[in-house]
């Protein structure tokens, strides 16, 4: 019997190692090949046009897709599995609805295969785009020698293969830069500089996250810590477009570049020019040996672009809205509060938030921490409204957990951060916009805090006022109920205080 029962044991898990060997291996290890952006090119017609396959996926985690080329069509019932793919192809000419279906292969960075419909096949060769490091590009860079502050450019160019290269631009002798490098955000190189007959050698090492660029500057001479900010880098990302004219109104995607190069549908861009908040480029087109022009004058407010495309055939109006992307799940832990909140919780009416944030004069590159967020809306708002970087901070676990959930329902999470914490043991230094309602003795305690903020820092609280400081404006909002009208404060570092002693 127990030679039995062993037998039976033996043979039941060897069934088990044989159904593990033939299920199929898991949607991360099989969609890692597939997702990104390809370069497709196909024959229609006699004529080779070319497209943009690009795949990703949505925070359920299913495969999504778009083909790009003179328009946008999504894909649909996307399969990836052992190298095979196939999805189908849905264009949409007003109320016609045209299908394709795709059956191929990929393969060490190559894209094969077919697509079929009613109208015939048509066969397909594409490859994988390299995404550009976000190193590359324009930096305005900025340090000090002794007391005087020096600016400088940092061009850094990728070639075809991502490898990079740099130039130093500066009016004060020449610099020659070697051995650059760029992984995991994390910015290396050499340099070489030689001004009149002095010449040194340094080394840098530093990190760029988002626009910004900090590092040091490493020499025989000492260490010279550096900042920069990417030229343009708030049009880097992919746009949504809508090109509407009297014939109505179609899709189209821009992808920039971080060195400003793009992508318009399926056409490259060379340069992509941006003065101010004005933003125009230039598409040309070869169809049937013939070339055609497009030219496109837009302005960009936040994540929104607006303006007009113009060809020989007429022009339409254009309206774009940035990408944010499937954002990362925040890995923000909800923990029992340390203490009981300060305050009742009581939501800000969002005229209120929007005036707040208006009289603060918000801008895209600035740091906006709102101190007890309460459910995120002022800090969701501003990453809407202005695309710039947010905190959100609160002691409550159940407002925590109601922020959370508003940044990811209006998909700003690559903007927003929240975190459960005491406010007043924040260090409050890197923000340069504040944000407030609290009673007018918590915004007393806040004051050391706030007393080290950056010069020209902005502090707005809703209908409370901070005693023994005097205040920039003061704004009133008239409600429609007269028992809820509203009172902005605005406060601008250094602080103004005032003599409070003999009150």
């Amino acid at each position: 019997m127990k030679q039995l029962a062993f037998h039976k044991t033996v043979g039941l898990l060897a069934l088990m190692v044989f159904v593990a060997l033939l299920a199929p291996a898991s949607a991360g290890t099989t969609r890692k090949g597939i997702l990104g952006d390809w370069q497709v090119t196909m024959d229609f017609d006699g004529r080779q046009v070319e497209s943009i396959l690009s795949f990703s996926t949505d925070k359920e985690g299913k495969l999504t897709g778009q083909s790009v080329g003179f328009g946008v069509s999504e894909l649909e019932d996307i399969k990836y599995e052992e190298s095979q793919l196939s999805f189908v192809q849905v264009n949409r000419f007003g109320d016609n609805e045209f299908r394709s279906t795709f059956n191929g292969t990929v393969e060490k960075g190559k894209l094969s295969g077919t697509f079929s419909s009613d109208r015939g096949e048509t066969t397909v060769e594409g490859k994988r785009l390299k995404r550009m490091p976000m190193a590359a590009g324009t930096w305005q860079v900025k340090f000090n020698v002794g007391d005087r502050e020096i600016s400088s450019i940092l061009v850094i160019k990728a070639d075809e293969n991502n490898n990079l290269s740099a130039e130093w631009q500066s009016e004060m002798g020449q610099h020659e830069i070697t051995d650059v490098t760029f992984k995991k955000g994390k910015l290396t190189f050499k340099r070489t500089s030689k001004i009149q007959d002095r010449e040194w050698e340094s080394d840098f090492e530093g990190t760029i996250k988002g626009q910004k660029l900090t590092g040091t500057i490493k020499s025989e001479r000492g260490d010279i810590a550096l900042e920069g900010q990417h030229v343009g880098g708030a049009l880097v990302g992919k746009w949504d477009l809508e090109l509407t004219s009297d014939r109505g109104t179609r899709k189209q995607l821009l992808q920039v570049n971080p060195d400003l190069s793009g992508l318009y549908g399926s056409s490259h861009i060379k340069k992509i020019n941006l003065e101010g908040d004005q933003v125009s480029f230039k598409v040309v087109r070869m169809f049937r040996d013939q070339e055609s022009e497009t030219t496109f004058n837009c302005t960009l407010d936040g994540r929104k672009l607006t303006g007009e495309r113009t060809s020989s055939r007429g022009s339409q109006t254009v309206t774009g809205q940035k990408r944010t992307g499937t954002q990362a799940k925040q890995k923000t832990k909800i923990k029992k509060a340390s203490r009981k909140p300060d305050v009742i919780y009581v939501p800000t009416p969002q005229e209120v938030v929007d005036k707040m944030l208006e009289l603060a004069e918000v801008k895209k590159n600035d740091i906006v921490y709102d101190l007890g967020c309460g459910d995120g809306r002022i800090v969701v708002t501003a990453a809407q409204k202005y695309g710039c970087k947010c905190v959100g901070y609160d002691i409550n676990p159940k407002r925590i957990k109601e922020s959370l959930e508003n940044v990811e329902k209006n998909n700003v999470g690559d903007l927003v951060r929240i975190e459960q914490e005491d406010i007043f043991t924040l260090d409050l230094s890197e923000a340069n916009v504040i944000t407030l309602y609290l009673l007018p003795s918590l915004n007393v305690k806040l004051i050391p805090q706030l007393e080290k903020l950056k010069p020209g820092s902005r502090i707005v609280s809703h209908d409370f006022d901070m005693r023994g400081v005097t205040p920039d404006q003061v704004v009133k909002i008239n409600s429609d109920n007269e028992y809820s009208d509203h009172t902005i404060y605005l406060w601008t570092t250094p602080l103004k205080k005032e003599d409070v002693s003999d009150e």
